[in-house]
């Protein structure tokens, strides 16, 4: 069975109430500190005279509209330029707008190998949070290849298949680049069976309900510590 013809590929899957929950709690709070910052002191403006709200204003409205401009243009004006579902196929990942237009692609064909003893591996840094960071090579017109960290995350979207993506990503590898070598800890970092391509789901259950168990202590640590010290 030629294993190239029948890679399927796989497109992101949203959690639609977390992901609702932190579009509402953005635009919320931007909504609120605009209006806080330029709406409030137009009112007193109209209410009290420029006299009176004249400085409290040379405060306010730099900030609300230093926040505001960058806002509407980056989630309205440009949000054709934010991708919003990612698709891995024969060619590498996608990050495509509501559109289906790759704003954004890493593919098979342009990665390299590291110089190192393995060239695709995962690791974790001040920006990875929980799940590690899977880093591969690309081409570069420099001697030595660019290293790049591939993230399956998209702007204000909760992807609950992230897991599987980096499985189908990491097999697209194994299929379409076999040259390149891929660190076994890659696969424990994702929870991934390197002879099946399937999620562990026990692990990953595992690991979501240590997470889980370690936000409430800190937050009932905060709570014990606000309680105890007023």
């Amino acid at each position: 069975m030629n294993s190239e013809k029948f890679f399927q590929s796989l497109e992101s899957k949203i959690s639609t109430f977390p992901t609702f929950i932190l579009q509402t709690l953005l635009y919320g709070v931007l909504l609120f500190g605009c209006g806080f910052l330029i709406l409030l002191p137009a009112y007193g403006i109209y209410k009290r005279g420029i006299e009176v709200m004249l400085i409290p204003a040379l405060i306010c409205f730099p900030i609300g509209f230093g926040i505001l401009i960058p806002s509407v243009k980056h989630y309205i004006i440009k949000r054709n330029l934010t991708a919003s579902k990612i698709i891995i196929n024969e060619t590498g990942i996608l990050y495509c707008n509501s559109k289906n237009e790759a704003v954004k692609k890493i593919l098979y064909a342009d990665l390299v190998a590291s110089g190192k003893e393995f060239d695709i591996s995962s690791h974790n840094t001040r920006n990875s949070g929980i799940i590690p960071l899977l880093e591969v090579f690309i081409k570069s017109e420099k001697e030595a290849p660019n290293s790049l960290y591939v993230e399956m995350a998209l702007p204000l979207h909760v992807i609950k298949d992230r897991y599987t993506l980096y499985a189908r990503f990491l097999q697209g590898i194994s299929i379409f680049r076999p040259d390149l070598k891929i660190a076994p800890q890659v696969f424990h970092s994702y929870f991934i069976d390197p002879e099946t391509w399937k999620i562990d789901r026990k692990s990953e259950g595992f690991t979501l309900l240590f997470v889980i168990l370690a936000a409430f202590s800190i937050c009932g640590l905060i709570l014990w510590l606000v309680f105890y010290f007023t």
